[in-house]
């Protein structure tokens, strides 16, 4: 399978449902490009590459938003139940 995104490092929060959230940490210095990420969607900024937004689900396959450009957002197609986590890649 070709690797579509680039690996990133993560940092995990609890959140008070019990749902960690995963977010790629930014290069020192860097101005965080993807941002409002929630477990329905995240903002591409600034980056100049796509980006698209993430859940993993309990027992089942993670779900994916569609690759968002510069200054568009990447949604989820519905709201999943037993998401476990959630975040952005970019493209690589």
């Amino acid at each position: 399978m070709k690797r579509l995104m680039t690996s990133l490092a993560v940092v995990g929060a609890v959140v008070g449902s019990g749902v960690v959230a995963t977010l790629p940490s930014e290069p020192a210095g860097a101005t965080a490009c993807v941002n409002r990420v929630t477990t329905w969607q995240a903002y591409n900024e600034c980056a100049a590459q796509p980006a698209r937004h993430w859940d993993a689900i309990r027992n089942a396959s993670s779900k994916y938003g569609n690759w968002a450009s510069k200054k568009h957002w990447s949604k989820q197609s519905a709201c999943w139940i037993n998401v476990v986590s959630y975040g952005y890649s970019l493209k690589a």
